[in-house]
């Protein structure tokens, strides 16, 4: 399948941009200026996440509207893993199948654990887009440079 494609503001950040791969009419979506309001079909849950998100992605001027639909679903994604969380607390992860004479069947994952699985995992992918895993995050600069008062600073300063 190959190496995902990267953004030719990522290629510029890694000094690894060839002009002759990029397109002459790449698509430059605005950044946006304000934090938006999440959608109102999002829960309490989903809605304390868009703000946490696109607090630091707007900070990182990383956010633009087309990103929007895609971090609500992300946001959804969440929720609907800790509203199974939530209910796996309370019952049980697994459910057990017994015969009428009170032999074990079969046992299963409990349809909560299996969407909290289903949910957490569209969630981690849709969060490595935006840079939001710890591994996501090593493949994207921001141009931020760091603090001068850090007594390492001098040691990770590249020539």
């Amino acid at each position: 399948m190959g190496r995902p494609k990267l953004p030719t503001e990522l290629k510029v950040l890694k000094g690894t941009l060839e002009k002759s791969r990029v397109l002459k009419d790449e698509m430059k979506p605005d950044k946006i200026t304000n934090i938006p309001y999440p959608p109102d079909w999002l829960g309490d849950v989903a809605k304390k996440e868009w703000y946490a998100i696109t607090k630091e992605l707007h900070k990182l001027k990383m956010l633009t509207n087309l990103d929007l639909s895609m971090l609500a679903v992300y946001c959804n994604e969440i929720q609907t893993y800790i509203e199974c969380q939530e209910i796996i607390k309370n019952k049980s992860r697994v459910q057990t199948i017994k015969n009428p004479d009170g032999s074990l069947k079969s046992q299963n994952q409990s349809a909560y654990q299996r969407i909290a699985n289903d949910s957490v995992m569209k969630a981690i992918k849709i969060a490595s887009e935006f840079g939001l895993t710890p591994a996501s995050r090593t493949r994207i600069g921001t141009g931020q440079i760091m603090d001068n008062d850090d007594p390492f600073v001098e040691f990770l300063k590249f020539k």
